[in-house]
């Protein structure tokens, strides 16, 4: 039955790769945008196959240790006139059906691909988390206590259906009394530079002349639009799991410290999964001994990818649903969102 699911899992890596190869050309382009363009789009397809493999194979995807990381590394692709993507720390698998045919494609000569995979649920879901929560979080990033719950407050009352203030919210009547004046949205944010109307929001997160600071920035990078029901503790921030440690009763450095693995630095090859089944005698607990929730899985992740060339850069941004799997369509995962150039989910 194993090796009945790696010979799947690999004849579908072969398949969507093969299907790029057909289907796109590079080596007869002519112009460089579109060959860079194919290439991004090539490097998409990959990227696919990769995290479908690994996820019928692994039972699920949980940290880019598992491999999806690098994911051309991964596929054992090779890069024509740049240093090659493969690496020590992810080694070329030997034995699959199907590898020595993926291994013979090369992106064009001249072109280089970088691919960067962010995972949502290891931040906090902008419109789903609750005000104690937010209030560790905001003095997690050094913000003083009464502000904190400031921003707390008044970022929910901004999304709440009601016009009913919390404590040290913000509800209709605040902003009324603003020149120009207008109401609060009542409903889910949807941009970030929404954030400059809210109370609190638009002093600590934003210059004199509206734009956004090193703390919108900080802030950006710990929050998913997405609903995230359960934070993976594999891709937190660790703004984030401060704030978790807190609220949750444990110590965070043990967290990071686990994840880490036995030489302590993140990102190396002895890195370790926290995911459900472990047995290891170091897992993180709380004060009470119990052990945290490692139920969260990577499912939606957002893909950055980068095919650059002689000082030209095509970017190409995709966010994925991994869990998902729409009808009669050749991918196994649903593509939620794609943008092109300059794009940044």
């Amino acid at each position: 039955m194993v090796l009945g699911v790696i010979l799947m899992a690999s004849w579908m890596l072969v398949q969507v790769i093969a299907r790029v190869r057909d289907e796109t050309s590079l080596r007869g382009v002519e112009n460089q945008n579109d060959a860079l363009h194919a290439a991004a789009f090539q490097a998409l397809e990959i990227t696919i196959g990769v995290l479908s493999e690994i996820q019928a194979l692994d039972g699920g995807l949980y940290g880019p240790v598992q491999g999806w990381g690098d994911p051309l590394a991964y596929a054992g692709f090779a890069v024509v006139g740049s240093a090659s993507n493969l690496t020590d720390e992810v080694p070329v698998r030997e034995g699959i059906a199907g590898l020595d045919d993926i291994a013979e494609f090369e992106f064009p000569e001249g072109i280089l691909v970088e691919i960067d995979i962010r995972d949502e649920s290891g931040r906090l879901p902008l419109n789903q988390t609750l005000p104690e929560r937010w209030k560790l979080f905001f003095e997690a990033m050094e913000i003083e206590e009464t502000d904190a719950a400031m921003l707390a407050d008044t970022l929910l009352d901004w999304i709440d259906a009601d016009n009913e203030p919390r404590l040290n919210g913000a509800e209709a009547g605040t902003y009324q009394r603003r020149d120009p004046a207008y109401l609060p949205s009542n409903g889910p944010l949807e941009d970030l530079q929404e954030l400059s109307l809210i109370e609190g929001f638009d002093r600590l997160f934003f210059d004199d002349r509206g734009i956004p600071n090193d703390r919108f920035r900080t802030f950006r990078d710990c929050v998913t639009f997405l609903p995230n029901p359960v934070i993976n503790y594999n891709t937190v921030h660790p703004l984030v799991l401060e704030a978790l440690a807190e609220e949750l009763e444990f110590e965070a450095d043990k967290v990071a410290d686990y994840v880490a693995g036995p030489d302590l630095e993140p990102g190396t090859a002895d890195d370790r999964l926290l995911r459900p089944g472990l047995e290891e005698t170091d897992l993180p607990r709380n004060e009470e001994g119990e052990l945290l929730d490692f139920a969260a899985r990577c499912r939606y992740l957002t893909v950055q990818i980068a095919a650059m060339s002689a000082g030209t850069v095509f970017r190409l941004a995709a966010r994925l649903d991994t869990e998902t799997r729409p009808p009669k369509s050749v991918y196994p995962m649903v593509i939620m969102e794609l943008q092109t150039k300059g794009s940044d989910l």
